[in-house]
């Protein structure tokens, strides 16, 4: 018993002197107040100076971007350069990447994708449902198109559906790599159903 009294104490000793270490080492950073404030729960929030303290801000500062860059896409080009170089160039008509679309996935078995995808500029985001044989799962979907390459990850409960698409055809096709929680992953091609 006198020797389990003895290595508690010892132990106790040993905690309080490993605290004094810490304090003293904080204790030049940190004042009483803030130890004071932080054992009650009180945080001092800590803002990163290169990013706005809050959406506000954020919205403001966006606002002041987006107007200079109008103003100074605005401003008359250079003297310098030939009528020819100014006139505006034609190019083929970007894919209409949203609303509802049905995909095919191929690999050793064939799965039915629905999506409802959204644009933001050059981002893809939506939701929907995969199907294989009488099994459906919900998905959610997100991605970014390049040019005429739409790069979209689509998230079920187990697998994530990394598709690789080429939107410059009608029907679009593509490939994928299907990666699972257990750390397998496998190969197939992507087409689009239902296109003209």
């Amino acid at each position: 018993m006198r020797e389990l009294t003895s290595v508690m104490l010892a132990a106790a000793i040993l905690a309080a002197f490993a605290c004094v270490i810490v304090l003293g080492d904080r204790a030049e950073s940190t004042s009483v107040d803030e130890y004071i404030s932080a054992s009650r729960g009180e945080v001092k929030p800590v803002f990163d100076p290169r990013f706005p303290a809050d959406p506000r801000s954020s919205r403001k500062l966006w606002a002041e971007r987006k107007e200079s860059s109008t103003d100074s896409e605005m401003e008359s080009p250079p003297e310098n350069i030939s009528e020819a170089s100014t006139a505006p160039v034609v190019e083929g008509k970007a894919p209409e990447i949203s609303g509802r679309l049905s995909f095919v996935l191929k690999d050793l078995t064939s799965k039915r994708l629905e999506l409802q995808l959204y644009r933001l500029d050059d981002t893809i985001f939506g939701h929907g449902t995969i199907s294989e044989n009488s099994s459906t799962q919900q998905v959610s979907a997100i991605g970014d198109v390049m040019g005429s390459t739409l790069e979209l990850d689509v998230i079920s409960e187990y697998t994530i559906y990394r598709l690789k698409i080429d939107s410059s055809k009608s029907p679009m096709t593509g490939t994928f790599t299907a990666y699972r929680a257990d750390a397998s992953l496998w190969p197939g091609v992507v087409y689009q159903e239902g296109a003209a």
